[in-house]
């Protein structure tokens, strides 16, 4: 029999997915007017380049059929979108129906609703386990629907943006390397996600990489009587099979003869460089237009590794902390603020992450995850109207100039760091608390 948990998230969750469909179904037009918005859809991530990799699978499939060849791969590496994020979406993108284009999107998203709510019951169990004195009739929190009924999540969903992969992959890191300390095959899982996740979004997998590695790092003994050393070993080792393994697949059967290389440039480091320039939310953009072409990419580069330097930093200050693995969720924040092509869905989803994580294991009291989800979907949708109104006014009516624009972009990477600076304040101090009761304890 179900719990009363249990039933109530599974309410909230159809009601996410019937919200979805029934907004799919009823506006259609609506729907294909926002898998435009670059507010959702980013220059790499678009809904538009995983339909081109939908025609190049489709094309290629219809024609060495039908001329019996079977020599070439799949698909060219003229994709923006990962290999592996395109074959599953492209037997939906084909589609002219605007209902079933949507349905690979919503899977995505409840199960990246299930994984947080997985991790939120993990992270408490785990609590439990570390203080024996806590009770256990906490009431819990319904982290599966706050993530479905977010009003940003479900208009980056209706964008058919394929960023929930990397949503799903990213909490799914969270997931396996929470519990490494009584679950063995955890080193292993984490590695596997940590390697896909870097064939999806590889700056999304260099934030978090620091404050995973410091996770296992800082375990003392799990249950099994394995060293922190030896579990970091593990990752590591794993990490790197699992990547070179899955890399060799996409290299086999996906990516055209001799076309790794540059598959590996366009698909996954060129998210550094930011070549495409279309509008973005992103504070890169207010630059672009005045950045002479030659500084450009060493400017995107240089920029951007300020986002890494952050989450080395932020990982350092949490070495002694009780939940170093929180780490990985503040640099992942504050490396969307600095990255090229940020997405309003993307401060979303780190919104409810943290919330999920942050509460279940008391880096963060409820009150406190709740206002930073709260202020961080504020900011994204006011965000949202904003650029809206602005890109308007500049590019359709002529009533405005490019610098309305510009100071939207501006707002959001302010809203941003505001929403990082919120949630160290918060983690900061709580953890200053729990280091004056234990020295008060042993005094």
């Amino acid at each position: 029999m179900l719990s009363h948990q249990t039933s109530n998230d599974l309410r909230l969750v159809s009601i996410g997915v019937f919200l979805r469909l029934f907004f799919a179904r009823a506006f259609p037009s609506a729907l294909a007017h926002l898998s435009d918005r670059f507010e959702f859809s980013t220059a790499f991530d678009a809904f538009s380049h995983a339909k081109e990799f939908a025609h190049l699978f489709f094309h290629f499939s219809s024609s060495s059929s039908s001329t019996g060849a079977g020599g070439e791969k799949l698909v060219t590496s003229s994709s923006r979108v990962s290999p592996f994020v395109g074959a599953f979406f492209a037997p939906f993108c084909e589609s002219n129906d605007d209902l079933l284009s949507i349905v690979p999107f919503v899977i995505i998203d409840v199960l990246s609703a299930i994984v947080l709510s997985q991790i939120y019951a993990r992270g408490c169990a785990c609590s439990r386990r570390k203080n024996s004195k806590e009770e256990g009739t906490k009431t819990q929190a319904s982290i599966a629907g706050l993530y479905m009924l977010n009003p940003i999540i479900i208009l980056s969903c209706l964008s058919r943006t394929t960023k929930v992969v990397q949503f799903l992959f990213t909490a799914l890191v969270v997931y396996a390397a929470l519990d490494v300390e009584t679950n063995k095959r955890s080193p292993m899982l984490t590695g596997g996600a940590m390697a896909m996740l870097s064939l999806v979004h590889l700056p999304s997998a260099v934030a978090v990489l620091p404050g995973v590695l410091l996770h296992f790092w800082s375990v003392r003994e799990n249950a099994f009587g394995t060293s922190g050393k030896s579990l970091t070993a593990h990752f590591v080792s794993q990490y790197v099979c699992a990547l070179g393994t899955f890399v060799n697949i996409a290299d086999k059967y996906i990516v055209p003869n001799d076309g790794l290389n540059e598959w590996l440039r366009v698909s996954i480091f060129d998210r550094y460089r930011g070549e495409e320039l279309q509008p973005n939310v992103g504070l890169h953009w207010y630059v672009y237009s005045l950045m002479w072409e030659r500084f450009m990419q060493w400017y995107c580069i240089a920029f951007q590794g300020c986002g890494i330097v952050c989450s080395l930093a932020i990982t350092v200050r949490f070495v002694r902390s009780q939940s170093p693995l929180f780490s990985a969720l503040v640099g992942l924040l504050c490396a969307s603020a600095l990255a090229s092509h940020p997405t309003l869905g993307e401060l979303a989803f780190t919104t409810v992450l943290i919330l999920a994580y942050g509460t279940s294991v008391r880096v963060l009291e409820r009150s406190e995850a709740i206002k930073i989800v709260a202020n961080g979907t504020m900011i994204a949708l006011a965000i949202f109207g904003l650029s809206f109104v602005t890109l308007r006014a500049w590019l359709i009516t002529r009533t405005g100039n490019p610098n309305y624009f510009f100071a939207v972009t501006l707002m959001y990477s302010i809203g941003q760091v505001y929403i990082t600076y919120e949630t160290l304040t918060f983690a900061l101090s709580k953890k200053k608390e729990i280091e004056e009761s234990a020295r008060q304890k042993v005094d």
